[in-house]
């Protein structure tokens, strides 16, 4: 009967408790659920929401309006220095001074004098020794502007004598007939035609060094009948100062 006892005991426990290893503490539910709860409050607190099944809200729009704005304007064109844009364009070169004016400058702007009127030594063979013109020398390319409004006695084309490609016009200033010629231009550089009306500051031509020139520069006469006048004097007098 003890013999009976003891196997109904043994068969009576769990099937891992007939081989218990005392080094292993046996987990117990109780302290599970501690662990669970203690990680929770770890984490902080839970997040909830509660949705109620009243009306939902409305929800209210701004009103605008709208304005069409219209594009900008162009940028002025980039102009170009007057040689670059003499070579890049050939005789269409802007005017170098806008029209208007009774007597103006050919060029805009103070502009260099390498040689006055008068007297000199020939800077080269077949120059004259008398200077009955004035030399500017604004580079290259540069536009020449009528001195005055007029009419178109002669023009030029070839590179062919002292002048080389020059142009003359006619004009009236104060009852004074008076005729300026602008030499040494640019080969097919004239913008004028003979018998051509121009007004102050349009476009002659382009600065060259045609005919007996020791470089690009324009030759500037004035003169009033056969008589040769000084183009500073006379320019400074009914123009202003240069």
């Amino acid at each position: 009967m003890s013999l009976v006892a003891a196997l109904t005991t043994v068969g009576a426990l769990p099937a891992h408790a007939a081989h218990l290893d005392p080094g292993v503490a046996i987990p117990v539910v109780a302290d599970r659920a501690a662990d669970a709860a203690a990680a929770r409050l770890a984490a902080g607190p839970v997040q909830s929401i509660t949705v109620t099944a009243q009306a939902p809200v409305a929800v209210q729009v701004d009103t605008f309006t709208g304005k069409e704005i219209p594009p900008p304007p162009p940028p002025p064109p980039v102009v170009a220095p007057a040689a670059t844009a003499a070579v890049a364009a050939g005789v269409e070169a802007a005017p170098a001074a806008p029209a208007g004016a009774a007597v103006r400058w050919p060029f805009a702007g103070a502009t260099r004098m390498s040689d006055g009127f008068g007297p000199r030594s020939a800077p080269c063979s077949g120059c004259s020794s008398f200077h009955d013109g004035l030399d500017l020398n604004p580079g290259v390319g540069a536009p020449i502007g009528s001195i005055a409004d007029g009419i178109v006695s002669s023009v030029t084309a070839s590179d062919n004598g002292g002048l080389g490609v020059h142009v003359m016009i006619d004009h009236v200033v104060n009852g004074q007939r008076v005729t300026s010629t602008y030499g040494h231009m640019l080969s097919g550089s004239a913008a004028v035609s003979e018998g051509q009306s121009v007004t102050a500051g349009q476009l002659v031509g382009n600065v060259g060094s045609t005919g007996q020139s020791t470089g690009p520069h324009l030759h500037l006469e004035i003169y009033s009948g056969s008589t040769a006048l000084d183009p500073y004097a006379w320019l400074t007098e009914h123009a202003g100062p240069m």
